[in-house]
């Protein structure tokens, strides 16, 4: 794994742990990130071990993500706040932060969530 895709992860991450527990389907689509980012066993134990304890996205340093990177894990983070079927108030006000932390603009954080979302309701709200 590249320092970025460990990034990532760590990111996704603290976006599970936003609404205070992380679901079996939040853990799932991590462990999918994983995979698709080919971690060594290694690796996985490493974020596994990290992922084990709540975080937050204060903990992370982004600037060295590309804007793939960063389309990346926003689309993840989308992905991830509606893996257990329930999206709090927190988890968007989490998504706008990381949206901003990120420096994705507002027009494209929308397109980006919405792409992810599908139907699942109005992207803009809270942003």
């Amino acid at each position: 794994m590249t320092p970025q895709e460990k990034t990532i992860v760590r990111a996704l991450v603290a976006v599970a742990w936003a609404d205070g527990d992380m679901q079996a389907p939040e853990a799932g689509v991590i462990e999918g990130l994983l995979a698709g980012f080919d971690a060594s066993d290694e690796e996985t134990a490493e974020l596994v071990e990290y992922a084990r304890s709540p975080r937050t996205l204060r903990e992370l340093a982004v600037e060295g993500l590309t804007d793939d990177d960063k389309d990346t894990l926003l689309r993840n983070a989308a992905l991830l706040v509606c893996a257990d079927g329930v999206e709090t108030e927190g988890e968007r006000v989490l998504l706008a932060h990381l949206a901003d932390v990120l420096e994705v603009g507002e027009a494209e954080r929308a397109e980006i969530i919405l792409s992810v979302r599908g139907g699942l309701g109005d992207v803009r709200r809270g942003f």
